[in-house]
């Protein structure tokens, strides 16, 4: 009966149920509870496992966080025969540069991003000025957020939010209850039957890190506890309990903490016994690797990034790693955030926010010089255009895309081209030049007898 009573009580509370079946996940304080556990389990002193925190999940989140918080943000207009043109003078422009008073576009979007893969849900409300336009966005947390539903004289419903009182919030914001056309909502892995909230990833992931965490206590504790080297003393004389425990303080005093790797000296027939780690202990390491591969696979980063080198080798550049971890899992972030920004700032059709992922490269300075010189040499990109993404100036001479002469079409290259042939033209002839007309011979021979006469 008691795996049915916390079904019932975990579904009342809005609880999820791990998908392993083999427990429940707590969302909100963090932590999981096994379906074997009795329904009382608190009054039996026991606490939920793996409350605290695990520097793996942490590892996967800051890398998302670190990584959208470092990509250029801007809002551009895509105008089809025109390309991308940067607008910096809307308001979604200006409160890029600025979100608010006390933040910088990395600390906000850092934030933003912590929130959304922590909870599930990231939340900024907006100020706005007398001509409606927005001035700030101030980030609150998700887990002190209420979403509530109304509805209409009409029927329609309508969502409202109940800001928490923080200190740094506006007061015409701080404790109210606000509409959602003011509060920006971004939901990771939306329930269909709950859709105005969002799922972490961590739900899905409460006995591996339940797990992993065992694993890090056991071993933390393993490793302080014991004596180095590790083994047993032993002696074929019968020894009281007070001198077994006088050679214990001594032998500790000789082996641990700042006096590790001491020499002991032994006396009245005592024998040391190395003793080695059992396969129990040593199958702990392969069993956290795996809690590892299983938390990576559900944030669906390559493990590389967090750290880890299992199979680094098989990516190759970290132009591989970074075009993997976009296509799988950076690239679906990255527009949901474009996505939002661009609903709740009203952008026209061909205006979006622009979170530039070409800045990952910027760690493999040759697979970037590799992709400019392709680009500028096929045509697509000027020599100018190249510079400027690396920070140099223009040239003269590089403001027009350029390619090779012997590129041809295919069709002209084999003759058999449709377009008519353009006929040589003849070079005009020269405009010919006016002279005067001589007279003519009998015209002459008259002349001259006239003036013998002297007519």
């Amino acid at each position: 009966m008691a795996p049915n009573f916390l079904t019932r009580a975990f579904a009342a509370l809005g609880l999820t149920k791990a998908p392993s079946a083999v427990g429940f996940a707590l969302p909100i304080s963090g932590g999981f509870i096994p379906s074997s556990w009795p329904w009382n389990f608190w009054q039996q002193g026991r606490d939920p496992l793996g409350a605290g925190p695990s520097p793996i999940v942490q590892a996967c989140i800051s890398t998302y966080a670190q990584t959208v918080a470092s990509l250029p943000a801007r809002h551009v207009s895509e105008v089809p025969g025109e390309g991308v043109k940067v607008i910096t003078t809307s308001p979604l422009s200006r409160v890029l540069r600025a979100p608010n008073p006390y933040q910088s576009p990395v600390d906000f979007f850092d934030m933003l991003t912590r929130d959304l893969f922590t909870t599930g849900n990231a939340f900024a409300v907006a100020l706005r000025d007398d001509r409606y336009q927005i001035t700030a966005l101030h980030p609150v947390p998700a887990r002190g957020t209420t979403i509530h539903v109304g509805h209409h004289d009409d029927g329609e419903p309508q969502v409202f939010y109940a800001i928490p009182n923080l200190p740094l919030l506006p007061a015409s914001l701080a404790g109210q209850i606000v509409t959602s056309r003011d509060v920006m909502h971004l939901k990771l892995n939306s329930d269909p039957r709950a859709p105005l909230r969002g799922r972490s990833p961590i739900e899905a992931l409460a006995a591996q890190i339940a797990s992993t965490n065992a694993i890090a206590a056991h071993q933390a504790a393993f490793f302080n506890n014991m004596a180095r080297p590790s083994g047993v003393l032993t002696t074929d004389e019968r020894l009281t309990k007070e001198q077994m425990m006088q050679l214990r303080s001594a032998w500790e005093t000789q082996s641990q903490h700042l006096n590790a790797g001491n020499v002991p000296v032994l006396a009245s027939g005592l024998k040391w016994q190395s003793m080695s780690i059992t396969s129990q202990d040593a199958q702990l390491a392969e069993a956290y690797r795996l809690g590892v591969e299983e938390i990576a696979r559900a944030f669906r980063i390559p493990q590389p990034l967090i750290g880890s080198l299992e199979g680094a080798s098989q990516y190759g550049t970290v132009a591989t790693l970074a075009a993997l971890w976009a296509a799988q899992g950076l690239g679906s972030v990255l527009q949901l955030i474009e996505a939002a920004f661009g609903a709740f700032f009203g952008l026209p059709a061909g205006q979006r926010l622009d979170l530039d992922e070409g800045a990952l490269l910027r760690a493999d300075p040759a697979a970037r010089a590799d992709i400019l010189v392709k680009l500028v040499g096929a045509g697509v990109m000027s020599p100018n255009e190249a510079r400027r993404s690396e920070g140099l100036p223009d040239t003269a001479a590089g403001g027009e895309p350029r390619t090779l002469q012997q590129q041809v079409p295919l069709s002209v290259a084999t003759g058999t081209t449709t377009e008519a042939p353009v006929a040589d033209v003849p070079p005009p002839a020269p405009a010919p030049q006016e002279r005067a007309l001589l007279p003519r011979p009998a015209e002459t021979i008259e002349r001259r007898l006239r003036l013998i006469a002297g007519a």
